[in-house]
């Protein structure tokens, strides 16, 4: 006796292994595939800043931290007030300009917490702290305040330190001579100051020429 075909809506167990193991076959080397195509390599931020050459009595400036390489995109500076004389202040202020279609400022930011009683400290004379997270990385300029209360002391420094740490990310590449990140001061410039009771006490602020490249 001759069986009837299989009907055309339906297909018999043999049928349909032999169609699985054929789509497997044709997937398998499109999944492994590792050419250029299916590789997106992360974004290699690299920020240069050049030392201060002649290190004056008294200065801010940037310094570069160590690179992590868990973040290949981040680069984190610290802002740092350097004396070779005892500084008394009890306010300072910081401007920074980017270029925030290729820079932007990152979750990295850190405050000392040994300047003015510490930021966010909840201590009886935590400073006043401000900075301008809501539109920073729209306008491409960091604007911070920090500022001792009322009857509490001024920090006293006698030696290199750290005011805060500033993460900064490439959103992409950036070809040299890169993008610049820059301290502003001066008149009608910028609000970069070291102040004691409201008194500007003159310090300058060196950015090393920081600046931004990136790769892939």
């Amino acid at each position: 006796m001759i069986l009837p075909p299989p009907d055309s809506g339906r297909r018999s167990a043999s049928q349909s292994a032999a169609a699985a193991a054929l789509l497997l076959a044709l997937l398998l080397p499109a999944c492994g595939d590792e050419g250029p195509a299916n590789r997106i390599k992360p974004i290699q931020a690299t920020l240069s800043v050049d030392p201060v050459p002649v290190p004056p009595a008294q200065a801010v400036y940037f310094v570069k931290d160590p690179k992590d390489a868990r973040f290949p995109d981040l680069e984190t500076v610290q802002v740092k007030l350097y004396t070779t004389t005892p500084i008394d202040f009890d306010a300072y202020t910081i401007e920074i300009h980017f270029d925030p279609t290729v820079v932007q400022v990152g979750d990295v930011f850190e405050y000392n917490p040994d300047i003015l009683g510490g930021c966010h400290s909840e201590t009886p004379c935590e400073p006043t702290c401000l900075v301008n997270t809501r539109d920073v990385n729209s306008t491409g300029t960091l604007l911070l305040v920090v500022t001792a209360l009322r009857g509490c002391l001024p920090t006293t420094l006698t030696t290199d330190t750290m005011l805060l740490k500033i993460g900064f990310i490439a959103q992409s590449t950036i070809d040299p001579p890169g993008s610049p990140i820059d301290l502003i001061e001066g008149p009608s410039r910028g609000d970069c100051e070291i102040l004691l009771d409201a008194a500007d006490l003159g310090i300058p602020f060196a950015d090393g020429n920081a600046t931004m490249t990136a790769s892939r």
